[in-house]
């Protein structure tokens, strides 16, 4: 596990960094020169190679980002096994609480039921008698 963190935390390094020095890159690109030995096209197409090879490294290194991000998130579901039993078990005490309720509320319908029933049932024997 210490293993995998330390992974984790070099592959998140490595992107960051990857991240920061293409942008570093193209903003220091983007100063002009006035002793520039291209001529202006020459110069504003290799400005523009260079900024596109600066972000194709950062999306690279955003979507490394991204994967590190699942691969924690997966890590921390299926690795967080105290969490989830916890969360089971709140669930299981909170149905069995619900289920408990049911079970008192049916019992007390049915025995009112049964005294209904049984004043109903004295009513009509006792208009037939």
């Amino acid at each position: 596990m210490d293993n995998q963190l330390k992974s984790y935390r070099r592959r998140l390094n490595d992107c960051t960094g990857a991240l920061l020095d293409n942008y570093n890159a193209i903003i220091s690109g983007l100063k002009i020169e006035d002793e520039s030995r291209l001529t202006a096209t020459n110069q504003a197409f290799q400005d523009s190679y260079e900024v596109s090879v600066r972000c194709t490294n950062i999306i690279k290194s955003s979507e490394s980002l991204l994967h590190l991000i699942s691969n924690l998130k997966e890590a921390l579901i299926f690795q967080d096994f105290p969490s989830i039993n916890r969360s089971l078990k709140d669930q299981r005490v909170l149905l069995e609480k619900q289920s408990s309720d049911m079970n008192s509320e049916c019992s007390r319908i049915k025995d009112e039921m049964q005294v209904l029933l049984f004043e109903m049932e004295s009513v009509y024997y006792s208009d037939t008698a």
